[in-house]
């Protein structure tokens, strides 16, 4: 999803130690990190949601398909 390399990933937290300094650093990546823990929880509960929504339409569509051929054979019986 986001890709960061490791001279990315070096430079931030370079700017984080001189931001936050290094005493605060620990704590403000423990809260950065259930940040994004919770934001990736949110969005694979979205993917989740969205695959079942996909799932229900295609199975409703199948089930009309199937009620459509029933009312074609037995339309040709006839």
């Amino acid at each position: 999803m986001l890709s960061v390399g490791s001279s990315e990933l070096i430079v931030i937290l370079v700017i984080a130690l001189v931001v936050v300094g290094p005493k605060r650093l620990p704590e403000v990546l423990r809260g950065a990190a259930k940040v994004y823990k919770s934001f990736m929880d949110a969005i694979n509960e979205a993917k989740k949601e969205i695959e079942e929504d996909i799932d229900e339409v295609n199975i409703k569509k199948d089930m009309e398909e199937k009620w459509k051929e029933i009312l074609d054979e037995d339309e040709k019986e006839k």
